[in-house]
């Protein structure tokens, strides 16, 4: 049986200009980039997480990874 799964991938850069991502499972189909990123200010504009150098400050793009499995035959 096979098995797909996606990934919504975010990346940001935080204030010292390390790079930080958040992954989220099984995001909704068809999602929108000013969906993203409407999240990715969300989390900018509150300090909402926090990097290795401080709050992430700025938003770096955003992929779906997906993934496919299959049994080996």
């Amino acid at each position: 049986m096979d098995k797909n799964t996606k990934t919504l991938r975010m990346n940001f850069f935080d204030e010292g200009g390390k790079p930080w991502t958040l992954t989220i499972s099984n995001p909704k189909d068809n999602v929108a980039i000013n969906e993203v990123k409407n999240v990715s200010d969300n989390i900018i504009n509150n300090q909402l997480v926090e990097g290795k150098v401080g709050f992430v400050k700025t938003f770096n793009g955003a992929v779906i990874v997906t993934r496919e499995e299959k049994p080996i035959e």
